[in-house]
């Protein structure tokens, strides 16, 4: 139904500095869904974007555990509607910060992946803590969106 693709330009790249890593949603078939949106890397709100980074087997950079739940609204216009094969970077409002800041230290390579997690338990999940209006229709669209768990083929990145 959707898969992940992270890309990363050129390489390797030197120690210290953040890789620059693109994110791109691609459709198997129409359907509905967001970007990241606020609280959606720590795992305070769904859609849940969790990234992650690994080096020798071990996870060296993944998102904080939230501090503070109180996550902004979820408006209708932050939903995207996909055709199939058409491509999308649920990044281009809100980076995830696990990818945008991330500097791999010691030169190797490094496995980027990135899961998103939309199986939320009931819809409201979805919707934020303060300034949420326009409830019956944000829900509609929830509803409407698929429940499913995938995770990117890693991206394997050369540092140093």
């Amino acid at each position: 139904m959707l898969r992940i693709e992270l890309t990363a330009p050129g390489g390797p790249y030197p120690a210290g500095k953040p890789v620059p890593v693109s994110v791109s949603l691609v459709a198997a078939a129409e359907l509905l869904i967001t970007g990241v949106l606020d609280g959606s890397e720590d795992g305070s709100r769904y859609p849940r974007y969790l990234p992650s980074v690994s080096f020798g087997g071990r996870v060296v950079a993944a998102p904080p555990v939230p501090e503070d739940p109180l996550v902004g609204p979820l408006r209708v216009s932050d939903f995207v509607r996909l055709a199939p094969g058409e491509a999308f970077d649920p990044c281009a409002i809100r980076t995830l910060a696990v990818f945008e800041t991330f500097a791999p230290g010691t030169p190797g390579s490094y496995a980027y992946t990135l899961t998103l997690d939309t199986e939320s338990p009931a819809p409201e999940q979805w919707l934020g803590r303060f300034g949420q209006t326009d409830v019956p229709e944000v829900l509609d669209l929830v509803r409407r969106a698929p429940r499913l768990r995938i995770t990117s083929p890693p991206l394997l990145v050369k540092v140093g």
